[in-house]
């Protein structure tokens, strides 16, 4: 028989809030939580780069990840943007199309553990890569699946949801890994203490990749206990649960400490709350 998720189904926004807390655990100790927010309760866990369509030869999908990776690099090097780990060596080694250890390398050993860090750092601002953003913080996660929601990034959903992950038996899932980056050279990562989940698959030259590409149906095959669950809220609630946010601290410029996290608390704040004196013609 196979399991299902647990869905916690909040209704109000202090409830949600409330399921959340820190001081109240969705699983037995011990335990190492992670949360992810999204927008819709049916999205499953899906890796942006996969969610663009899977080439059927596994070199081809290999390549067009890699590319993506080395662009991103030399875009950084552009504007004089670091990349972690940097050197000749490294990039003689990764970054060169032709290396063992790049796109023509084995498929298996894709992506090698010495590119998670930059992979890391360009899924942290928006490249499509193979890793999941999480938090280890539940009302981090909370905030971006309520400012995506207001932000109308999906006007089919009816929920949003925050996944619980947790992370404490990960050796027991084989596939699953878990990436760590040092905040000290990134302040968002650090402001929304940022972690990452990758879920490898087998795969050879002349035979497509084996394995689900979504986490959470990952998990869901896996003659395991399930190590995740699912609290959602109506999307009526968002407004309420950002004020919520804001009160503890949750602000779009504290998860991103520049001048574009100062602009998203602009709109998140504007979107639920109008000035004084505009409340008769604010949403004409």
């Amino acid at each position: 028989m196979t399991a299902s998720i647990e869905v916690l189904p909040a209704t109000t926004a202090a409830e949600f809030w409330g399921l959340l807390s820190p001081e109240k655990l969705l699983f037995p100790r011990p335990c190492e939580l992670l949360y992810r927010g999204q927008a819709n309760h049916c999205w499953n866990l899906k890796p942006s780069i996969l969610r663009r369509g899977i080439s059927a030869a596994p070199d081809k999908q290999v390549f067009k990840e890699w590319a993506y990776l080395k662009t991103f690099v030399g875009h950084c090097d552009s504007i004089g943007l670091a990349i972690p780990n940097d050197s000749p060596a490294f990039r003689e080694k990764f970054l060169n199309q032709n290396a063992p250890a790049g796109p023509g390398g084995p498929v298996s050993d894709w992506p090698p553990t010495d590119l998670y860090q930059l992979l890391a750092l360009g899924q942290h601002y928006g490249l499509p890569t193979r890793l999941l953003d999480w938090s280890t913080r539940a009302y981090v996660a909370a905030y971006f699946a309520i400012s995506d929601v207001l932000a109308e990034k999906d006007a089919s959903a009816d929920r949003l949801a925050v996944w619980v992950l947790d992370i404490e038996k990960r050796a027991h899932f084989r596939e699953l890994k878990v990436v760590t980056v040092p905040g000290g050279n990134n302040a968002k990562l650090a402001a929304q203490s940022g972690r990452f989940t990758l879920l490898t698959q087998k795969g050879g030259r002349g035979r497509p990749f084996e394995g689900e590409i979504a986490l959470d149906l990952y998990l869901i095959a896996q003659p395991l206990p399930l190590p995740i669950k699912k609290v959602t809220l109506p999307i009526s609630e968002a407004p309420a649960a950002l004020k919520l946010c804001s009160l503890y601290g949750v602000t779009g410029a504290i998860m991103f400490p520049d001048y574009g996290g100062a602009t998203r608390a602009t709109e998140d704040e504007l979107s639920t709350t109008p000035p004084p004196g505009a409340l008769s013609f604010w949403q004409e």
